[in-house]
C-alpha cells in the first residue's frame, strides 16, 4: 500500500559474501524476513558473465525479473529489469541500462511514460532496489579483497561507491554510510544477511530445498455482501465517471443502506489512501483481514447512515487507469460519486459526508472546499505537510531509529537518503510530482463544513502533530466546528502498535479490526452532524 509509506523510493542496502575461495558459479533462494515474518523470496543464478534474479515481494504485489551482463573483462555491460504485478502477472514497468563508452545510458517505461538519461562513468556492479541477491554479485566480484566497488543504482540513476571489508567469517558493506553484514559458509558462499536499518534478515536456501509456499501470493476473494444478520443491505453498484481527458469509465462499488428506517438516508463517501486500493482499503497482504471501510460502513449503518465505497480507478471491478492520474483526478472521481448519490431518491442530497484516510484525508478537503453543499468531513491520518516533507520523514526515520549506528553513520545515511529521494526518477511521475509539491493548508483553510480529524499517536507515515496543525488551519480560515482527537498507541492504520508504530511492524499485526472507540467516535460524530 502506498498510503504515504516510503512511496517507491528505495535505498539499496548492501551486504555480500566474500571468502578465500573463488566462486565461479552459484545459485540459491534467498528468504527475506521482517519482524519474524517471511516477506519475500529471491532466486538467483550467478556466473562471471551473467547474474539473473527473480524476486517475489507480496507486500508490494511485485515480481521483479532482472539480468545483469558483464563483459569478458568482468566490466559491466548491460542490465534489464521487468516488474510484474503478482496478482495478474501483467507487465507494469521495464528498465534498461547499458555501458556505452564512458557513460551508462538508461531507459524506463512505466505507466505509458518513457524516461531516458545518461550518466558518465563505468560502474562495476548493478544494485537494484528490492533485491538481496545483489549481495552475492558484489561479493563474488570483490574476490575476497577489501575494496571499493562502484555500483550503478537504477533507482537513483547514479554511480555510488560501496566499501567492502572482510572479517572472520563475515563481510561488511557500506553504501553512503549504510552498514550491512553477511555471514559465510565454509565454502565461501553467503548464508545470512543482516540489514539493521531495514530490520531485515535474509536466509539462504539451496535450489530444490522443500519450502512452504510464500505467504501472500494468492489474494483472498473479496466478499462485499452483507451478512445475514447485518442491519444493512449491500448492493453492487457502478458509478459513471467522465474525466476531463480520456475515455469515460465506471467505478465498481458497494452501497450499504440501513435496514432501519426509510430513506432518504444521509450518506458517506469513503476515500482510500495512496496507491491502487480496493473499496475496503484492505492493503493485503500487509495486514491480513484489514478492511477498515467495511467496518466503518457496518458501524454507520447502525446510525442510519448509508455508505458508498468503491474500488479505485484501475483496481478490482473499476475501469480507468492511473497512468497519468494525480490526487486532483481522484478528487474528480469522488465528486462523480457524490453526484451519483445525489441522483438517487433513497439518499438525501443535503446530508452527504466524506471520510478520507491518508491521501484520502488530503483529497477530502479539496472536494469539501469545492462543494459547499457537502454536510461534513472526516479526516483519518490526513497530512498538513507537503508530500516532500512527508517523504523526507519516511526515508530518514528508519535511519534515526536503527540500532548500532554512530552519529557520523546516521548523518551520512541521512544525507544519502535525502539525496536519493531528490534524484530519484520516480519523482517525475505525475502522481508523485503532484503529491511532492502539494500543500494541504490552503484547501484546509477553505473548508467550512464540520470536520472531525482523527490520528494515531504512533503514526510513522503521517506524523501525529499534523492533526492539530490541520485543525488549526481550518479554524484560522473561519471554521468553527473542528474536532481533533489523537488516539494513544495507534499507528497509521488505526491499529494498536506492537512497538513504535513503524510500517515494518505491519506484517506482525495479529488483530486487523479497528478499535471500537475509533468506530464509535466516527459514528457518533457523523450521527450528530448528519442527523440520525
Amino acid at each position: 500500500m502506498r498510503t504515504m509509506m516510503t512511496l517507491g523510493v528505495a535505498i539499496a542496502m548492501l551486504g555480500a559474501p566474500a571468502a578465500e575461495a573463488q566462486i565461479d558459479q552459484d545459485a540459491a533462494i534467498l528468504r527475506m524476513y521482517q519482524a519474524g515474518t517471511e516477506v519475500g523470496r529471491e532466486s538467483f543464478r550467478w556466473t562471471p558473465t551473467q547474474f539473473e534474479t527473480t524476486a517475489e515481494i507480496p507486500a508490494i504485489q511485485a515480481r521483479l525479473v532482472r539480468t545483469t551482463t558483464y563483459g569478458a573483462d568482468g566490466g559491466f555491460a548491460a542490465f534489464t529489469s521487468r516488474l510484474y504485478a503478482l496478482s495478474t502477472d501483467s507487465l507494469v514497468a521495464e528498465y534498461w541500462a547499458a555501458q556505452e563508452g564512458d557513460s551508462v545510458r538508461w531507459r524506463q517505461l512505466r505507466g505509458g511514460q518513457e524516461l531516458t538519461g545518461a550518466t558518465a562513468g563505468r560502474p562495476d556492479v548493478v544494485v537494484p532496489s528490492q533485491s538481496t541477491a545483489l549481495f552475492m554479485d558484489l561479493a563474488y566480484r570483490a574476490r575476497g579483497q577489501d575494496t571499493t566497488l562502484h555500483v550503478w543504482s537504477p533507482s537513483q540513476s547514479t554511480i555510488i561507491p560501496v566499501e567492502i571489508a572482510h572479517g572472520d567469517g563475515t563481510v561488511g558493506f557500506t553504501l553512503g554510510g549504510v552498514p550491512a553484514s553477511l555471514s559465510l559458509r565454509a565454502d565461501g558462499r553467503g548464508q545470512t544477511i543482516e540489514i539493521q536499518v531495514q530490520r531485515l534478515r535474509v536466509e539462504r536456501a539451496d535450489p530444490g530445498a522443500p519450502l512452504a509456499p510464500l505467504p501472500g501470493l494468492e489474494r483472498p476473494i473479496s466478499d462485499y455482501s452483507a451478512p445475514p444478520d447485518a442491519p444493512f443491505t449491500a448492493d453492487e453498484v457502478e458509478v459513471p465517471v467522465t474525466p476531463a481527458t480520456g475515455e469515460a469509465f465506471s467505478l465498481a462499488g458497494t452501497l450499504t443502506l440501513p435496514k432501519r428506517g426509510s430513506g432518504p438516508f444521509p450518506a458517506v463517501v469513503t476515500i482510500t489512501g495512496s496507491g491502487g486500493q480496493d473499496r475496503d482499503e484492505s492493503i493485503w497482504p500487509l495486514v491480513e483481514g484489514y478492511r477498515p471501510y467495511a467496518e466503518i460502513a457496518a458501524r454507520l449503518a447502525e446510525e442510519g447512515i448509508a455508505v458508498l465505497r468503491v474500488d479505485d480507478r484501475g483496481v478490482g471491478g473499476s475501469g480507468g487507469t492511473t497512468d497519468s492520474a494525480t490526487s486532483l483526478d481522484f478528487a474528480d472521481d469522488v465528486e462523480a460519486q457524490i453526484a451519483w448519490l445525489r441522483s438517487r431518491p433513497d439518499i438525501d442530497p443535503d446530508r452527504i459526508a466524506l471520510i478520507g484516510h491518508s491521501e484520502g484525508g488530503m483529497i477530502g478537503p479539496i472536494v469539501a472546499a469545492r462543494d459547499p453543499q457537502l454536510a461534513a468531513l472526516v479526516i483519518l491520518a490526513g497530512p498538513s505537510q507537503t508530500g516532500m516533507e512527508i517523504l523526507r520523514y519516511q526515508v530518514t526515520r528508519p535511519i534515526e531509529t536503527a540500532p548500532g549506528l554512530s552519529d557520523d553513520q546516521r548523518a551520512a545515511l541521512r544525507d544519502s537518503a535525502l539525496a536519493a529521494l531528490d534524484d530519484s526518477a520516480i519523482m517525475a511521475l505525475p502522481w508523485m510530482a503532484y503529491f511532492a509539491d502539494y500543500d494541504p493548508i490552503p484547501a484546509a483553510r477553505a473548508v467550512r463544513q464540520p470536520v472531525l480529524i482523527l490520528h494515531g499517536e504512533l503514526d510513522r507515515q503521517v506524523t501525529a502533530e499534523q492533526a492539530p496543525e490541520l485543525g488549526a488551519a481550518m479554524r484560522d480560515g473561519g471554521n468553527a466546528d473542528v474536532t481533533v482527537h489523537v488516539f494513544p498507541r495507534l499507528n497509521h492504520l488505526f491499529l494498536e502498535s506492537i512497538g513504535d508504530g513503524s510500517p515494518y511492524e505491519y506484517l506482525a499485526i495479529e488483530d486487523p479490526a479497528l478499535p471500537r472507540p475509533v468506530l464509535d467516535m466516527i459514528a457518533d460524530w457523523l450521527g450528530s452532524r448528519l442527523g440520525r
